[in-house]
């Protein structure tokens, strides 16, 4: 027999004065049963709505820092409120509402406080909407006044509870609540303030956000193309709405239309926030056949993002235009021009020297070269200048296939780099795949005397680095 079946079986044999005795000692020492048992005995003596308001607001306002496990209590608390809230359901007191409302204001305001969120509180709020729901069927509130509190309350659901259930509020008030609801709706959307580019400043409020959401869903419902990009259009104020309405265009066969919101996106606001707007031009104009346009725009991302990546996205543009040959060969010479300007501003001394550490121009032409497999190209331009140790081992890598001494030497090179950036404690995973790599090519070649001889040389050197040592006793 367990422990939790000796305890079950030792309760029932203990009568009603000895359990209370237990339980209270229990509570006593339990800060959270203890808030659940003052909060249910308040509620038993079934005490007018204010009484029973203090007990529920006191019961549901976390106290302290809660973490990531302490939101299973609160929880139980959430769900014993909404036991005694339907309990009263039946009293007929409209008042019941309001402290509905506000409790579940409090529950989702608590809801920041808990590291995580698990089920079992997103459980207990939503049936604490779901007691709110029911409290209005029960007490035959107008469906208008339904109507117009629900989108005020819409406009506060934090963590979007509501939704899940509104179809079973529209259900309840009917047409007449529901077109009480969209007026609400509508009146609020047209008291908002256009909004322009300049305007990208000012804080967008999520309460603005709520509005559009469910304005703009409403008209794309109903499917009034023109209506919803009008309302769209009222608040410009960040470039993903530009985004939004090209599209939207987009998507019905309005190319002009998306051109043009991208256009004009992408023109009044700064790359940092504009750059979708940049990329959905590209695709914009070869939809219509500008390509002399799609090159333009192609380019001049390719000028703001010059590197690997930014090469292979301005050929796959190039092959879709039928330029991608005399597009490669004007990215090439603009990263050879970077390159000679970097390293002529090195060599005086200029603000742009370097350590091998950091970034290089070069690091970019090496980088193409080895995702093209051109592994000559990719050795001449290493050999040319300046490469960050980051690609030394990809590119020893690739030139021990063909050049293995010429691989060895750059291993040998970056060892140092590798081993010294090691801290105390350190395993030198890196510094032993190194001399792996060195070990496996003298031996495809039978050249043991001579990895040998460099692993002496090896030991000799950083002998001090005694991890290090243990690392290479398996060869």
């Amino acid at each position: 027999m367990d422990n939790q079946q000796q305890v079950i079986d030792y309760l029932e044999t203990l009568g009603a004065p000895a359990l209370r005795k237990v339980l209270l000692e229990a509570a006593l020492n339990n800060a959270e049963l203890w808030k659940r048992l003052v909060t249910q005995a308040t509620a038993a003596k079934r005490p007018g709505l204010r009484v029973l308001e203090k007990a529920l607001l006191h019961s549901l306002t976390p106290e302290g820092s809660f973490g990531w496990a302490d939101d299973a209590g609160y929880a139980d608390r959430v769900e014993d409120a909404v036991r005694l809230l339907d309990a009263r359901i039946g009293d007929g007191d409209p008042a019941l509402l309001e402290l509905i409302e506000a409790l579940i204001d409090l529950v989702e305001r608590s809801v920041e406080q808990f590291h995580e969120s698990s089920g079992l509180l997103d459980d207990a709020i939503r049936d604490l909407h779901r007691t709110h729901l029911d409290a209005c069927a029960a007490l035959h509130i107008s469906p208008d006044e339904v109507g117009r509190a629900l989108f005020r309350r819409q406009l506060d659901d934090r963590w979007g509870y509501l939704p899940e259930i509104i179809d079973d509020y529209f259900e309840l008030i009917g047409e007449a609540g529901q077109s009480a609801y969209w007026r609400a709706a509508f009146e609020a959307w047209e008291a908002l303030p256009d909004l322009e580019a300049v305007d990208r400043s000012s804080s967008v409020s999520a309460r603005r956000h709520a509005i559009e959401a469910i304005v703009e869903g409403k008209l794309a419902q109903a499917g009034d193309l023109d209506a919803l990009i009008r309302a769209k259009a009222r608040n410009l104020s960040r470039s993903g709405r530009h985004l939004e309405l090209a599209q939207l265009c987009r998507e019905n066969g309005r190319l002009g239309e998306a051109i043009r919101w991208a256009e004009e996106g992408f023109k009044a606001f700064p790359i940092n926030e504009a750059y979708p707007l940049e990329d959905l031009l590209i695709e914009l104009y070869r939809e219509s056949g500008d390509y002399e346009k799609v090159e333009t725009v192609a380019w001049q991302r390719f000028e703001r993002l010059a590197g690997c990546n930014g090469f292979f996205d301005l050929l796959e543009v190039g092959k879709l235009i039928g330029k991608e040959g005399s597009l490669r060969e004007r990215a090439l010479g603009l990263l050879w021009s970077r390159v000679e300007k970097q390293e002529a501003e090195s060599s005086t001394g200029g603000s742009s020297r370097r350590s091998a550490l950091f970034g290089f121009e070069r690091d970019q032409l090496v980088g193409i070269h080895r995702e093209e497999g051109d592994a000559d190209a990719m050795w001449a331009v290493f050999c040319g200048g300046p490469v960050s140790v980051k690609f030394w081992q990809q590119v020893a890598a690739i030139r021990g296939k063909t050049h293995p001494d010429e691989a060895v030497a750059l291993y040998r090179r970056l060892l140092p780099h590798v081993v010294e950036a090691e801290g105390p404690g350190a395993r030198y995973e890196r510094a032993f795949e190194i001399v792996t790599a060195i070990r496996q090519l003298r031996l495809e070649r039978g050249e043991v005397e001579k990895f040998e001889d460099e692993l002496r040389s090896i030991r000799s050197e950083w002998k001090r680095k005694r991890n290090f040592m243990k690392r290479l006793d398996g060869l």
